[in-house]
């Protein structure tokens, strides 16, 4: 049961994704994040990373430690070394296709961060273990670059392009 509030806070992280059709960042509305625009950038650019294959961009896109999973087990993935050996079994098939499947009218967001692919990868502005975040400060948040936190591998996605 040590690993019971990871698994916990991943179902309740893919609770709150919304099942509209389109996300908060392309069809702006009152829950809509104002670094959305970053979100699109950072989206854009994993989705084409991922297209390549372009396993090492993907891996600079990493706050690490990731949480993922291994053998249907919650897992923390310490370090580039470890995703690079283990990147087809993160990025598993059905985690690639719901990101190349989808389009910046997925891309959702709330305070738990950024979601694709019906919550296949988070991802969130990460702030400094030495600073204080200040969700009032002038460009909080737009100040933080974006990362991958958590990829919900292991599981089955809606992907459009296998049909």
């Amino acid at each position: 049961m040590k690993n019971a509030p990871v698994v916990f806070f991943c179902l309740v992280i893919l609770a709150v994704v919304p099942a509209s059709a389109e996300g908060n960042c392309t069809k702006i509305d009152d829950s809509s994040r104002p670094d959305c625009p970053q979100a699109l950038v950072f989206f854009k650019r994993l989705k084409l990373a991922i297209k390549k294959n372009d396993r090492q961009s993907v891996a600079s896109m990493i706050h690490y430690p990731l949480l993922t999973t291994a053998h249907d087990k919650p897992i923390h993935i310490r370090n580039r070394q470890q995703l690079l050996s283990r990147f087809n079994q993160i990025f598993d098939p059905e985690v690639r296709c719901a990101i190349l499947d989808s389009t910046e009218k997925d891309v959702w967001g709330n305070l738990q961060g950024f979601t694709i692919g019906g919550g296949a990868v988070w991802f969130d502005g990460i702030i400094p273990a030495t600073e204080k975040p200040d969700l009032t400060a002038p460009g909080y948040w737009t100040k933080y670059p974006l990362k991958i936190v958590t990829v919900n591998n292991g599981s089955s996605y809606d992907c459009r392009s296998r049909e």
